[in-house]
C-alpha cells in the first residue's frame, strides 16, 4: 500500500468513527428530549403510612406494573412514612417539582378544591360496593379531574391519578354505643373537622379535639368517653386495651388519593400517561383488597382482646345527621352530593 493510499485509508477510518460518535451523540439527546425508549424515568412517590400498610402494598404493586408495561423505561421509587415530610409538605413538593408523584387523604384537599368536600359529609355512601360503583365510575373519574384547578380557575399544580381505600370510621367507646341514643352525653375524640364535629353533636355527643398520640391516655384517663377510626388504626394504636365496645355505623368514608405534580405530568407523552394510569387502575384494585383482608383481621384482632363489635341499625344514625348534611350540601357539593345518590 503506497502511502497517498494509506493516507486515505486512514482519513476515512477516522472519518467514520467521527460520524458514528456523532450519531451517537445526536440519536441520544434524541431519545431524550422525546421521551425515547432508551431513557428511564424515575417517578419519586411519597406517602406517610409504613411499609407494611396496604396502601404501600398496592403503590409497591404499581411500581411492578408500570416497570413492566413500560418496558423499564419508568420506575417508581416510593419514600414511605413520612421520609420526605407530611402530607402537606409531600403536597407542597409535588407541586413544585420536587418529587413526582404523592398519595393524601382526600380530606385536605377540600382546602381548594370545594369538590373534595363532599367526602366529609356523614353516610355519604351507602356501603362499600356503592362507595367503589362511584369512586370507579364518571362522579369518581370527574371528581380526579376537578383537582387540577383550584375554585379561583387557577392550576393546582396536581393532577389527579386514582383513589386507594382507606375505609369507614366507626364509633369505639368505653361503654356500648347501641344506638344514636347512646352517644348522647358521650365526650368523643374527632379530627378537626367542622362536618364532623357537627355529626357528632346532632348525636347528642360533645366533639373533642385531642392529638392521635395522646388519645390513649385520654381514653385510659377517662378525659373523654370514646373516638372513630377504622379497626385497623385502632389495633395499631392499642385502643382496644383501653374500649371494648366498637360499633360498625360506618359514618364516614374517606378515600386515599393519588396525585401526580402537573409539571412532571406534562412531560409525560400519551403512551407513558397510559401506563400509568393502567398501574394504577390494577393497584387500586389489589390495595382495596388487601384492606379489606386487614380490616377483617384487625377485627378478629379486636375480639380476642374482648372487644365487643357491635352492628347497629343504620337508619336512626343517616336520619339524625341529615341536618349536618343539608347544612353543607351548597353549590358544587350539594351536586356531587345528589350525584353520588343516584350511583345504584
Amino acid at each position: 500500500m503506497n502511502k497517498n493510499t494509506s493516507s486515505f485509508v486512514l482519513g476515512a477510518l477516522a472519518g467514520a468513527i467521527i460520524a458514528i460518535f456523532v450519531i451517537a451523540v445526536v440519536s441520544r439527546d434524541f431519545l431524550h428530549r422525546s421521551g425515547g425508549a432508551q431513557e428511564v424515568r424515575v417517578i419519586k412517590f411519597a406517602h406517610g403510612l409504613p411499609s407494611s400498610h396496604p396502601v404501600h402494598k398496592g403503590i409497591e404493586l404499581m411500581a411492578t406494573r408500570l416497570d413492566e408495561l413500560s418496558g423499564g423505561t419508568m420506575r417508581i421509587e416510593i419514600f414511605p412514612g413520612e421520609q420526605m415530610g407530611d402530607e402537606t409538605r409531600t403536597l407542597e413538593q409535588t407541586q413544585l417539582g420536587t418529587i413526582e408523584m404523592v398519595k393524601i387523604s382526600a380530606a385536605p384537599l377540600g382546602n381548594f378544591v370545594t369538590a373534595c368536600k363532599v367526602f366529609s359529609l356523614p353516610y355519604l355512601f351507602r356501603d362499600s360496593d356503592h362507595y367503589w360503583r362511584v369512586l370507579d365510575g364518571e362522579v369518581g373519574k370527574q371528581m380526579l379531574e376537578e383537582i387540577s384547578v383550584r375554585d379561583d380557575g387557577k392550576s393546582s399544580g396536581l393532577v389527579g391519578v386514582g383513589f386507594f381505600d382507606a375505609g369507614s370510621r366507626n364509633f369505639y367507646a368505653l361503654s356500648p354505643i347501641n344506638g344514636v341514643e347512646d352517644l348522647k352525653g358521650k365526650k368523643i375524640r374527632l379530627m378537626r373537622d367542622p362536618v364532623a364535629m357537627d355529626m357528632v353533636s346532632a348525636f347528642g355527643a360533645s366533639p373533642a379535639a385531642i392529638p392521635w398520640g395522646e388519645l390513649y391516655s385520654a381514653l385510659q384517663q377517662g378525659v373523654v368517653d370514646g373516638a372513630e377510626n377504622n379497626p385497623p388504626s385502632i389495633v395499631s394504636a392499642r385502643h382496644g386495651e383501653v374500649c371494648k365496645y366498637l360499633t360498625m355505623d360506618h359514618h364516614s368514608r374517606i378515600p386515599d388519593i393519588v396525585l401526580a405534580g402537573a409539571k412532571f405530568w406534562d412531560s409525560l407523552n400519551e403512551t407513558q400517561k397510559g401506563w400509568l394510569m393502567q398501574a394504577m387502575q390494577e393497584a387500586s384494585v389489589y390495595q382495596r383488597e388487601l384492606w379489606a383482608r386487614s380490616s377483617e383481621e384487625s377485627l378478629e384482632q379486636l375480639r380476642s382482646e374482648g372487644v365487643t363489635v357491635i352492628e347497629p341499625d343504620l337508619a336512626p344514625f343517616r336520619a339524625a345527621t341529615m341536618p349536618v348534611v343539608e347544612k353543607y350540601s351548597t353549590g358544587k357539593v350539594g351536586d356531587y352530593y345528589k350525584a353520588i345518590q343516584e350511583v345504584k
